[in-house]
């Protein structure tokens, strides 16, 4: 696409693209928060402490783990925790 327009136009034409796909999520984020707003976000997690605890552990130590583990590889920390975001979206989804 770079060989046929040239960057400098196909630079901000995918920034703008970007800029739309990112006010469409805060659109369709605040028509969700607004629907929702009698009884808050908060019911996503519950009101049990084993699972806000769970989910504290699921999201953050293997996040950790994984940027300590792959910091001294040469580049291979943003793959890891890609691969390591899609192994917990993945099953989630499946789920619901």
């Amino acid at each position: 696409m770079c060989q046929r327009m040239g960057a400098r136009l196909v630079w901000p034409m995918s920034n703008f693209i970007v800029f739309a796909c990112m006010a469409g999520t805060a659109i369709i984020s605040l028509v969700s928060v607004n629907k929702y707003i009698t009884e808050g976000i908060q019911h996503a997690i519950g009101e049990n402490r084993a699972i806000k605890i769970a989910s504290l552990i699921t999201y953050s130590i293997p996040f950790s783990i994984t940027a300590d583990l792959t910091a001294d590889t040469g580049g291979g920390q943003g793959l890891a925790i890609g691969v390591l975001n899609l192994a917990i979206v993945i099953p989630q989804s499946a789920h619901t």
